[in-house]
Parts: structure tokens; C-alpha cells; sequence
């Protein structure tokens, strides 16, 4: 039976319950329905039971008796939900997790998968490879090796009824401030006229958790979002928990994201936009969660990046599929109060166009930068006209090829055609063009002049050209014109591979996006001064062209090694580094950070049993984690102290088994310390760490 008929047939199998329906029995109360399946109302599901098709669709028979599928049911009519009338009915489009729609879910997701895992020791890369010894006996010695280190991490999805506090503002320790001058200590936390802070700041700890604390203090005033998040990968094997480099299954992998996309949605600016790069993989499902967030309408692009070369292990599958060299950025606004582009950053065209071909002597830069004024204007008059013939009046058209015979041998041709483009030109062919100049009364004694063509545009033409043709070579297009190009929403030009592992002296050769990738963002939606935010900071490329572009920046990052990485790089920053786009924003060095971090406590208990290599380790931690540490209330403590881990089925499992059944006993309400909570001894927070956390969300509690 089809979903249409299946729907009619449920609706006219309910019509005959009274209390579901208006007096007209026209409208049904879906709200009612629902609340009386989950009390498991024995006249609605009767109803339900007495139709084969429905008893089938909707019931499981266990032995002889039949139980009704309640989630079944519920999705069923939500997917299918009625419209006013038991006759109409609609399919909703959206993301579903195979129960409930995304966008109604109250589900949180919050552990983050791959950057933000706890790397145990000797797991030093972000893509969590070991270096190891071993004898090769081909080449009768020993080597250096690597591979990647299995490593199980834990991803916890909270229903909404756990969650009552996890929320909450966190306490704040650890802090420090990095100037020109070193490392010091933070004393005060610098605000403007209007109260907002102004401090650039690295923050170490759970991202979701952070994005909340941060809410009070900067919601609505975030100008520019950019994240590259973790990617989901296509692996039927994914469970809700994740092993390193292994991710999400689909759904949860897209209610970890919604979770972030919604408190983030709160911090910007009405006028601000979000930057979001994802590869293939998810880059569909993330569209349409991104339109359910922000709203189809504030779509603006999606940016295809080229990220790297059709070369190395890459090419070894390209006879079965095309490489993928290619990443995409959904580019979204968060209201129409975003006004487009404050400026285009256009890049070189590497190759010289050959058609330009004239050189204009007695044509200067000055002369050119007049013209370009007049271009730009939106209402071009006949004085703007006048003013352009007298600026092109001294002009004279000379061969290209004979001035660069002139030249002096010592000069580099190419260098020289880009300085000098803006008295280069090429001419092109209009027959509309050349009917209106024909008609013009006069026609200016010189080699160049201008006119407003019949839609109002301003227009360049050679005097001298050849009149008895249709269309003659008579337009005038400047070199410069054509030597920068808009972007658009395919950027190929910035390098990816090579030089960028060093950028502001930090080595990773894999995931770090380019500086010139950031600064291409920033650059086109900000302002200096305005707040940028990069939750899934990785080794600091946002904070660092941000700095360098004098704006103010929040970063959020948990793994150690990548926030080493970051502040790393941006001390490198502030003492002046020379690489990545330092040069094209004359970066001298300056300013400073400060650096936090939420204060943990399940969180701690956390990293130890992920940290341990044996079960006895774990057995001995148990009596610690009980007495100093929050689980969750409804254990049996002492069944499993005295029973459980006694049992050969609980030795037998493997060691990430058995963590995974003791990070599972702590409340993950409870992972980090709230700051309503911070003056309680047991969490061990001096009076220091109070008062700046006081200060950060501008409190005296």
C-alpha cells in the first residue's frame, strides 16, 4: 500500500475516536494523538490493531501477541503530516535521523570527532600516526616507520531530558596573555565603550560548550564565522561511537553539526555570514541542514576551492574515478541586512593576453586612476564625457613590439607589461558601437576618445579606425582590465601544497588551509576591528590572518597538540612573522592573545581512562572515579565494583570495550565546571581564575 492511501486509511480508522477531531471532524489533533500513543491509549491503538494493513505496517507479533511500534508511528505522521484537514496531507522535506526530522530534534551531540580528540602519549600527529622502529630484513636493517594508531574515542549523544545544566556558563583557568614581550599574566580583560570585549582569544576545551559560554557576551555581534569542520565519511560500519580517522554515522554526524550551527546563529551580527568548507563527503546532506539553520533565502554561494594537484597517491585511482582535488564553502548570510562585498579580491592573470598590443605614450598612471574614477560613477553626465577626452587628448598609440625593442635588455619583460598595463590596450570589434560613433557631430583631432553609448556606458574607441568595414576593431579595453580577475565561485588561484606547511613557522604538512584562502574571506565580508570566529580552530590559520589583518578573533579548540600549534604560530604572528600573506598586508608584528581554558572535571576522569593500557589500571582508577567524580545516578556501584569486573565475559572484552563501559558511568552534565559552581573547594579554582572568569561574563556573583 502507498504512503498516500496508507495515510487515509490511519485517518479514517481514527475518525471514528471522537476526542481526536473538532466538532466538524475536519481537524485532527495531531498534539492529542501523540500524547495519547505515548500513554499508550488502548482505544487509539485498538483501532490501529483492527486493520490488516495497519497491524501490519505498525505492529511487531511477538509469539502471540502484537506490539505496536510507537517511534514507527510517530514518524509516519510526521513525515506524512496533516494539513488542516484529514483529506490534505504533505511530505515534509528535511533531514531525518531515521525517526524524528533533524530540525525538531532536541538531541545534542557532545563529544568532537578528530580534531578535537585526546591524543594519549606518543600519538603525536592530528591524524594520529606512531612512529615506530622496525627490522626490514630485505634491507638487513632496522627503520623508522609510521602508521596510523587505532585509537577509540567516544561520542556521547545526550537526549534532551538529560540535559539540565550542561549549558550553563563554565569556569574559566589557565590564563595567560602572549605579547611581543612574552607570556604574562592576565590582570584585566579589556572592553569597549559599549561594554564588548576586546580581546583576541584562544580557547581550549569542548567547542558546543564553549559557543555557549561565549553567547552572553558577543551574541549578535560576531561579523564573520569560517569553520572547516570535521567530515563525515561513508562507512556502514559507524556506530555512535568513533574510532580516530573513522567518523559519525550520517545522522549523528548532522546533529553534531546542527547543535553548533544553532548557537553560532545566535553570535552573529545581523549583518555578518557564515563560511563553512566541507569536502564530498556529507557536503549534500550539509546544504539542506544549513537552509533548515539559516534559511533557504540567505543561501548566497557555494565556492568550489581547488585544494590540491592531480598528482600522487591521488592519481593511482584515476582510472576508476575522477581524482578529487576540489572542496566546497557554503557561503551564508544571516539576514538581508548583509549588504554584499566591501571589496572584491581580485587575483593576477598569469598568462599576458597577446591581443594587447598598443602602447599609449604621454598616457600616465595619474591619467588612468581619472579614468577609472569616472567609470566607477553611477550616473555618468556630459561633463564626465568631456573631462574623459581631455584626459585621453595628449595619448598616442604606438606599436607594443617596437617599445619593448626600446627597452633595455636588463629589463624583465613580463614584469614590465604587468606595471605598465594600465597604458596597454587592445582594441575589439562592435558594429553597434561603431554606428553610434558614425553619427557622433564631432570627432575629437587625437588618437583616443570616449563617449555614453545609447544603455548609458561609458565607452572608449580608436578615432582612426577603418570605417568601410561592419564591424571595425574600434573599441579601446585597457590591459588592466583583463589582468585582474573576480574570483568568482571557483578559486583556483590559491596555492594549497608546498610553502604553506611553514606558515607562521608552524610545520603540518596535511589539513591546514592556506593563509591566502582566509585572508580571500576576510577580507571581502569584514571591516578591522570586526569579531571573527573559528570554532574548529585546527593549528590557528583563522586567528592568524585575522591578526594579521587587525580584526578581532575567537578561536576554540580541545586537542593539546593543535592548540600548541596555534599559539605556536600566533606568537610567531605578534613577534612579526614574514610568511603567508605578511607581505601583502605589510605585517610588521604587534598586538596580542589571550589564551583560557574551560575548567574540566568529569572531563579529566575522561582523559585518564582513555589514557590507560591495561584493565587493571582501569579497576584501580574505579574507586577514585567513584569517590572524586560525578556518574551517573542511576549505577550499581557496588554490583560492578564487587561483581561485574570480576567476571571472565568483563575480562574477555577488549580494552576499548571496557573503556568505553567506564567513561559511560560519568554525568555528562558534569564534564566541565560550571561557573556557579567555581568557589567550591573540591575543583580546586583559585581566587585568581574566579575573579577573570567573573570579569568575562562582566558578573559579580
Amino acid at each position: 500500500m502507498n504512503y498516500k492511501k496508507l495515510i487515509e486509511l490511519v485517518l479514517k480508522v481514527l475518525k471514528t475516536d471522537d476526542r481526536l477531531w473538532n466538532e466538524d471532524k475536519i481537524e485532527l489533533n495531531q498534539t492529542l494523538l501523540l500524547d495519547l500513543l505515548e500513554k499508550i491509549d488502548e482505544n487509539v491503538i485498538g483501532l490501529l490493531h483492527q486493520e490488516k494493513d495497519l497491524r501490519e505496517k505498525f505492529f511487531v507479533k511477538i509469539k502471540d501477541v502484537y506490539v505496536f511500534k510507537t517511534n514507527d508511528f510517530r514518524f509516519f505522521l510526521e513525515e506524512n503530516k496533516v494539513d488542516n484537514s484529514y483529506t490534505a496531507y504533505k511530505n515534509r522535506i528535511g533531514l531525518t535521523d531515521g525517526k524524528k526530522f533533524l530540525k525538531d530534534t532536541n538531541d545534542v551531540v557532545l563529544d568532537f570527532p578528530y580534531k578535537d580528540c585526546i591524543l594519549e602519549g606518543g600519538q603525536s600527529t592530528e591524524e594520529g600516526t606512531d612512529t615506530y622502529i622496525e627490522y626490514d630484513e630485505k634491507a638487513e636493517q632496522y627503520e623508522k616507520k609510521q602508521d596510523k594508531r587505532k585509537e577509540i574515542f567516544f561520542n556521547s549523544v545526550l537526549a534532551h531530558d538529560e540535559i539540565d545544566r550542561l549549558f550553563d556558563p563554565k569556569a574559566l583557568t589557565n590564563w595567560k596573555r602572549f605579547t611581543k614581550d612574552g607570556e604574562q599574566e592576565v590582570k584585566e580583560i579589556k572592553r569597549d565603550e559599549d561594554g564588548t570585549i576586546k580581546e583576541n582569544l584562544i580557547i581550549k576545551g569542548n567547542n558546543l560548550l564553549a559557543l555557549h559560554s561565549l553567547k552572553k557576551q558577543f551574541a549578535g555581534k560576531v561579523k564573520l564565522i569560517y569553520i572547516d569542520p570535521p567530515y563525515y565519511f561513508k562507512d556502514t560500519k559507524a556506530d555512535d561511537s568513533f574510532a580516530y580517522n573513522s567518523n559519525f554515522k550520517l545522522s549523528t554526524w548532522l546533529t553534531f553539526m546542527k547543535n553548533r550551527l544553532d548557537i553560532t546563529k545566535k553570535l552573529l551580527a545581523d549583518e555578518g555570514t557564515i563560511f563553512v568548507q566541507i569536502k564530498d563527503d556529507g557536503m549534500a546532506h550539509l546544504k539542506l541542514l544549513m537552509d533548515d539553520v539559516f534559511g533557504i533565502d540567505n543561501f548566497v554561494n557555494c565556492i568550489a576551492v581547488k585544494m590540491s594537484e592531480a598528482s600522487g597517491v591521488k592519481m593511482t585511482h584515476a582510472k576508476t574515478r575522477f581524482p578529487n582535488i576540489k572542496e566546497y564553502i557554503f557561503f551564508y548570510k544571516k539576514s538581508n541586512n548583509f549588504k554584499g562585498f566591501n571589496r572584491i579580491d581580485k587575483y593576477k592573470n598569469k598568462e599576458w593576453d597577446t591581443e594587447n598590443n598598443i602602447f599609449l605614450e604621454k598616457f600616465t598612471q595619474e591619467d588612468r586612476n581619472k579614468l577609472i574614477s569616472i567609470e566607477e560613477k553611477k550616473d555618468i553626465n556630459e561633463k564626465d564625457i568631456e573631462n574623459a577626452i581631455k584626459i585621453l587628448s595628449n595619448a598616442k598609440k604606438v606599436s607594443l613590439s617596437e617599445k619593448i625593442k626600446s627597452l633595455s635588455k636588463e629589463i624583465d619583460i613580463n614584469e614590465w607589461l604587468l606595471e605598465n598595463s594600465y597604458r596597454i590596450i587592445k582594441t575589439a570589434g562592435s558594429s553597434s558601437l561603431a554606428k553610434q560613433v558614425k553619427k557622433l557631430k564631432n570627432i575629437p583631432n587625437q588618437d583616443i576618445s570616449a563617449f555614453i553609448s545609447s544603455d548609458c556606458i561609458l565607452f572608449y574607441y580608436i578615432t582612426d579606425f577603418n570605417r568601410n568595414t561592419k564591424q571595425p576593431r574600434l573599441q579601446v579595453i585597457f590591459a588592466d582590465e583583463n589582468i585582474w580577475k573576480n574570483p568568482c565561485d571557483f578559486w583556483q588561484d590559491i596555492k594549497t601544497t608546498g610553502a604553506i606547511a611553514n606558515e607562521r613557522g608552524v610545520q603540518l604538512s596535511g589539513g591546514k588551509k592556506p593563509e591566502k584562502l582566509l585572508h580571500r574571506i576576510i577580507d571581502m565580508t569584514t571591516e578591522e576591528g570586526d569579531i571573527i570566529l573559528d570554532y574548529h580552530s585546527g593549528s590557528g590559520t583563522t586567528a592568524g590572518v585575522a591578526h594579521k589583518m587587525k580584526r578581532q578573533w575567537i578561536t576554540i579548540e580541545q586537542i593539546d597538540n593543535q592548540i600548541d600549534l596555534s599559539i605556536t604560530g600566533l606568537k610567531n604572528v605578534v613577534n612579526g612573522d614574514g610568511t603567508g600573506i605578511s607581505e601583502l598586508v605589510n605585517w610588521q608584528g604587534g598586538g596580542d592573545f589571550i589564551y583560557f581554558e574551560l575548567a574540566k572535571w568529569n572531563e579529566t576522569a575522561k582523559e585518564e581512562i582513555l589514557a590507560f593500557e591495561s584493565l587493571n589500571e582501569l579497576i584501580t582508577f574505579f574507586d577514585e572515579m567513584y569517590e572524586r567524580y560525578f556518574l551517573n545516578y542511576n549505577l550499581k556501584i557496588k554490583e560492578f565494583r564487587e561483581k561485574v569486573i570480576k567476571e571472565e565475559e568483563f575480562k574477555n572484552l577488549t580494552l576499548e570495550e571496557q573503556k568505553k563501559m567506564f567513561v559511560a558511568m560519568l554525568d555528562n552534565n558534569q564534564m566541565y565546571v560550571n561557573k556557579t559552581e567555581m568557589a567550591d573547594k573540591k575543583f580546586g579554582i583559585d581566587k585568581e581564575d574566579q575573579n577573570l572568569t567573573l570579569q568575562f561574563y562582566n558578573s559579580e556573583e
